[in-house]
């Protein structure tokens, strides 16, 4: 019996392992783990003082903490959120201006372009842009009363108000206290929504609803200058100025002459719109547009209250013609749905007589067919043999009983 080897030849056990490929080495480096708390991207304003910072401050409209970012030089600003649809994966990829490579020098000619340096890429293509945001907004929560049932406010000099206002947060205390150029700013807002008093040499400020209103409407009106943004053009304005169509449909029957059949004809009533927009509504729409955008964005819901019932009271824009207008078309809505009920009445009723008659036809049908069903059943077996013969060329029974004709 021939003897088998358990172990392979020196030699051959060498030259198998020069043979075998040595495993490459990788010079790429592991993605690191995602950040729990990622950096966000901002856009900032230009020419901006070196001490401007990011400060949080409560939102005038809901009390919330919220950023803001504050220049000594030209004030406050908010963070608007720009963000892409859920459905669509986007992210950023943030690297600076020259990347540098892994040992933190500039890349040369050749690797220029190759490389992306140290950079990072976010999960989400989120923007958050700087946009101006007047001051007033922001210290009306302390000069306003928190609640309509608080009493009118008393006249309270500068320094009671900016006291408050420290009192109110400790970054406005911090702020107050190493800017003084806000004070400045302050003040010069608050003489654009207060009633003032002179006392003992000082000028005493308390807040007017009827100076805030005025502010309110001005800006409003700056806004409506370049025009609405689209969405907000076709639901608030176009679609709310719609005036309805008025139609209806009416079938009227008619029978031809010379065959008894009966046609219907269709026929649609359209009226012309009920109602003219004059030139001024779509202006006041658009600025009450604005106005109830800035009250419900920077106003506590007290004093949002206040200056509703102001702007219907005593406003210095008269919202009447666009009340009466508005009120119009709501009323020729409602004129025009019952219309359309009426015509899909008649329309239903038509449908309905129609079916009818074709249910009474198909009944018909099938009791005709149920008789004959049920005559064959009673039939005898020789009726049915006898309705199986050939009877060609045979005479029928009924022939040998006629009268047989007068011989002449």
């Amino acid at each position: 019996m021939a003897r088998t080897r358990s172990k392979p030849a020196p030699k051959a056990a060498k030259a198998a392992k020069e043979s075998t490929p040595e495993p490459a080495t990788t010079t790429v480096k592991p993605l690191p783990p995602s950040d729990a708390s990622p950096p966000k991207l901002f856009v900032l304003p230009k020419d901006t003082s070196k001490d401007s910072r990011i400060v949080t401050l409560d939102n005038p409209a809901n009390g919330a903490p919220s950023r803001y970012y504050f220049c000594p030089e030209k004030g406050f600003y908010e963070f608007t959120r720009i963000a892409a649809p859920k459905k669509d994966c986007r992210s950023w990829l943030v690297t600076s201006e020259k990347s540098l490579d892994s040992e933190g020098k500039e890349p040369t000619t050749e690797q220029e372009g190759v490389t992306l340096g140290t950079g990072y890429v976010t999960k989400a293509a989120d923007l958050f842009i700087a946009t101006p945001v007047d001051l007033i907004f922001l210290i009306l929560p302390v000069l306003a009363p928190k609640t309509t049932k608080e009493t009118t406010p008393h006249f309270l000099e500068l320094y009671d108000h900016l006291q408050n206002l420290a009192s109110a947060s400790r970054q406005w205390k911090v702020l107050l206290a190493q800017y003084p150029s806000l004070k400045v700013m302050i003040e010069k807002k608050m003489t654009l929504i207060c009633d003032t008093v002179e006392a003992g040499g000082e000028t005493m400020y308390r807040v007017s609803h009827e100076k805030l209103l005025v502010f309110l409407l001005k800006r409003a009106e700056r806004v409506c200058k370049n025009g609405l943004p689209p969405s907000l053009e076709e639901k608030f304005v176009k679609n709310a100025l719609e005036v309805p169509i008025m139609t209806i449909k009416r079938e009227t029957s008619t029978a031809a002459t010379s065959v008894v059949e009966e046609t219907t004809v269709k026929e649609e009533e359209v009226a012309a719109p009920a109602l003219a927009t004059p030139p001024e509504i779509p202006r006041l729409l658009r600025i009450r547009t604005a106005l109830t955008y800035l009250t419900s964005s920077y106003l506590s819901p007290s004093l949002r209250v206040s200056i509703q019932a102001q702007v219907q009271s005593s406003s210095p824009v008269d919202f009447t013609p666009l009340t009466t207008h508005l009120a119009a078309i709501v009323k020729l809505r409602s004129e025009a749905a019952a219309l359309r009920s009426i015509s899909d009445n008649i329309s239903r009723k038509r449908v309905l007589e129609e079916d009818d008659e074709k249910i009474a036809e198909r009944e018909e049908k099938k009791r005709k067919k149920e008789e004959e069903e049920k005559k064959k059943k009673t039939e005898s077996r020789g009726i049915k043999q006898l309705k199986k013969a050939d009877t060609s060329g045979m005479k029928k029974m009924s022939s040998f009983f006629t009268k047989v004709p007068k011989k002449t």
